[in-house]
């Protein structure tokens, strides 16, 4: 067994059993959120990085940069003293930011495995990134092809130190025993306000919040001129519900050309959702916003964002509303899909939408450097690189809507009890249409139709055999009518009443109450049903998402990792 970190969390015993190792999320709003997990580097110095599916490369601050960013670390930065120069230098552009310093070569562990020549950059500037003392560097885990450090130091098959990608050399370690068995990493990302989900990084081992690792989905990746370099699908369909009705958006490619399927690339170290204007204005058009002056997308903040994206011939991803917008006031709330043009007309950047942290957080990803079986299981590791990128939807689209209910409308935090998150199987394809809480209140209806009638028919029998039962010259008690006080006042009380407030108040349950109120002039039954009716009201007064009884229809900007250079 070889030595690991004991972090709460963790589990599996590393070695050819894998590990998965908890991630931190830190960052103080949308625009710079990150997820870091814990390295050793050098002579044993403990730093965070990031976790970046959207590049290839390792780099950290080093204690030689002196730029703003670095000095956010409050000391966090890497003590190079101990490394190999390679002689080489790297520099990277991001889709914001820039990242340049000497490439070494040093030790470097994460969850116990160890490498002794790893190729990282010691970086000395560093523009344009959130750094914190949780947040030293990036850990690129993108496909090693788009290593930029491998394009300057090439990989060699023999033991000598190269400019090798970490997962490369990941999965290389020898003997062969101390090496994850399965060639595969994969990623859960937490919400903020809720711990319904875990943020994990799994190497070879699949996390116990996956039940069904079966259920995931693989699938072969879009390649490049170059080849593979990106975890990068085609999107097939892109669906906007508004009161359980679909809104399909028109999808475009400026990437592939006119007539193609738009493709997109699942990027952790982007936390928003960026794509072309013209999808953008498809997805916000679907519910009546348009782009402000400036091209920012600002939606009311109690309107759901609802939407699936469908990824190659995979079921519908359901998308929680609260990770599509973000509120930046009391009435507004800033859309975190946003478009970026100028990205996607750059020749360096291959793809039409980068599917960010929001989309991450609903999906359980795997990025496998060979495929699996038919079952999901992974063989014998084997020397050559065949990529496939797994995806499992673990949101629950109509527990999300109550969950957006409860933070947007009701303003309280989410239950964990009531998480919306759960793996959901891959062939359920799972849309937000909420025909279940229909059908839940339909027969909440029946059941309260039957009650009233049954109790009707006990209360009929009872009276009758009481008549039944008086002596002929007993005269039979007086019955109230709608003229006497009595029971004038208890049907103002229990009917008139509550329809003269409904007139002041909006109220969707008022049609059907009224409609029912006509049934108060049964005459032995008349209590039951006015009972029946203000419980029916009161129902219909507490239901969300714009469901009605009578119709039962459910109703700064930090862009990221990619590198453009």
């Amino acid at each position: 067994m070889i030595p690991r970190d004991t972090a709460p969390g963790t589990e599996g015993s590393g070695g050819a059993d894998g590990i998965v190792l908890p991630l931190t999320m830190v960052g103080t709003s949308i625009f710079d959120i990150s997820y870091t997990i814990e390295a050793v580097v050098g002579a044993g110095q403990k730093l965070s990085l990031q976790v970046d599916t959207g590049s290839s490369d390792l780099w950290i601050a080093s204690k030689s940069c002196s730029s703003s960013s670095c000095g956010q670390t409050n000391g966090h930065l890497y003590d190079a003293s101990s490394s190999t120069s390679t002689g080489k230098t790297f520099s990277i552009t991001y889709l914001k930011g820039m990242v340049s310093g000497p490439i070494v070569w040093d030790k470097f562990s994460v969850g116990g495995y160890s490498l002794d020549s790893q190729a990282l950059t010691a970086a000395t500037v560093v523009t344009s990134e959130p750094l914190s003392a949780a947040f030293s560097g990036i850990l690129g885990l993108a496909l090693p092809l788009n290593s930029i450090i491998a394009e300057l130091i090439p990989p060699v098959t023999s033991n000598s130190p190269d400019g090798a990608a970490w997962a490369s050399n990941l999965f290389s370690i020898t003997p062969t025993s101390a090496a994850p068995a399965h060639r595969f990493l994969s990623l859960l990302l937490s919400r903020p306000g809720s711990d319904a989900v875990p943020a994990q990084l799994g190497i070879g081992r699949h996390p116990e919040f996956i039940t069904q690792p079966s259920a995931v989905q693989y699938a072969v990746l879009e390649s490049d001129i170059r080849g593979t370099l990106f975890w990068k699908v085609d999107v097939r369909v892109i669906t906007v519900w508004v009161d359980g009705q679909e809104r399909p958006v028109q999808l475009s490619s400026v990437v592939n050309g006119p007539g193609a399927l738009p493709s997109a690339v699942l990027d952790s170290g982007v936390p928003l959702i960026l794509t072309t204007s013209a999808i953008a204005n498809g997805i916000y058009g679907a519910i009546g916003v348009a782009p402000d002056s400036k091209g920012q997308y600002y939606v009311p903040c109690t309107t759901p964002l609802n939407l699936t994206i469908t990824l190659d011939d995979r079921p519908p991803i359901p998308l929680h509303p609260l990770d599509l917008t973000s509120e930046s006031g009391s009435t507004f709330c800033t859309g975190v899909i946003q478009a970026a043009d100028s990205v996607f007309t750059a020749p360096t950047v291959p793809a039409d939408i980068i599917l960010g942290v929001p989309f991450l957080r609903n999906t359980y990803t795997v990025m496998a450097y060979e495929p699996p079986d038919d079952a999901g299981t992974f063989g014998a590791s084997g020397d050559s690189i065949k990529p496939r990128l797994g995806l499992l939807g673990i949101t629950d689209p109509a527990r999300a809507m109550d969950e957006f209910h409860t933070v947007r409308v009701l303003r309280q935090p989410v239950s964990t009890s009531n998480s919306s998150s759960s793996p959901l199987p891959s062939n359920t394809g799972a849309t937000p249409q909420h025909l279940s809480i229909g059908l839940i209140v339909l027969i909440s209806l029946l059941g309260f139709f039957a009650l009233c009638l049954g109790l009707f028919a006990v209360r009929w029998c009872v009276t009758r055999r009481r008549f039944q039962r008086r002596p002929e010259a007993m005269s039979p008690p007086d019955i109230p009518t709608e003229t006497e006080g009595g029971y004038a006042y208890a049907r103002a009380s229990s009917c008139d009443s509550t329809k003269r407030r409904s007139k002041n108040t909006i109220d969707p349950g008022k049609e059907l109450y009224d409609d029912e109120e006509k049934r108060c002039a049964v005459g032995a039954g008349r209590r039951t049903c006015r009972i029946m009716v203000l419980l029916i009201w009161g129902l219909g007064g507490r239901m969300k998402c714009g469901v009605t009884i009578r119709s039962l229809v459910v109703l700064p900007l930090r862009v990221g990792r990619m590198s453009v250079g």
